[in-house]
């Protein structure tokens, strides 16, 4: 009898909700993609889960290094943006991903889970490793580290004040 009581408890007992799926950014990927991935499997797991893109333009990439038959086209999922490129034809791979300051979907996990809100002080003390200093040549407030050399949070202020504003995943420099 006493079993039966159990039972009847645990069928009337709801199991707990799944977990909704998330997108975690990563140095090296986006989602499942690994950066230099196909981009036609990043862009069907992101728009699986936070919907169509919201934005796709064309990107003129750094012409200080001379011509190229590289083609660049930001894939933009409102602050999320997915940089994808293509040479001479070939199929587009992934090349970086940013995060702006804006309405972020609440299925992304970013690395260390520092967002754009995340004042530049408390960043400094979550990344593992982390150094910060303003960039004279970009005009940004940098913050690094060692243990992931592809990954760059800045904030606006001189002095590392306020929060941060943008997250790069493989960032790429025009100088």
């Amino acid at each position: 009898m006493l079993t039966t009581s159990i039972l009847a408890v645990a069928a009337i007992t709801p199991a707990p909700a799944a977990e909704p799926p998330r997108l975690r950014l990563t140095a090296g990927a986006v989602g499942s993609v690994a950066i230099g991935g196909p981009a036609a499997t990043m862009r069907a797991e992101v728009t699986a889960l936070l919907g169509r893109p919201t934005k796709v333009r064309k990107m003129t990439p750094c012409e200080l290094a001379g011509p190229t038959d590289v083609r660049q086209r930001a894939l933009i999922w409102k602050n999320l943006t997915v940089t994808v490129s293509s040479k001479a034809g070939a199929p587009e791979t992934v090349a970086s991903w940013t995060v702006t300051p804006g309405r972020m979907s609440a299925r992304l996990d970013l690395p260390y889970g520092v967002s754009t809100t995340t004042p530049v002080s408390k960043a400094l003390s979550l990344i593992p490793t982390a150094t910060g200093e303003y960039d004279e040549v970009f005009g940004f407030y940098a913050i690094r580290t060692r243990a992931e050399p592809d990954l760059l949070w800045t904030g606006e202020h001189r002095d590392g004040s306020g929060p941060v504003t943008r997250i790069d995943g493989h960032p790429a420099f025009c100088e």
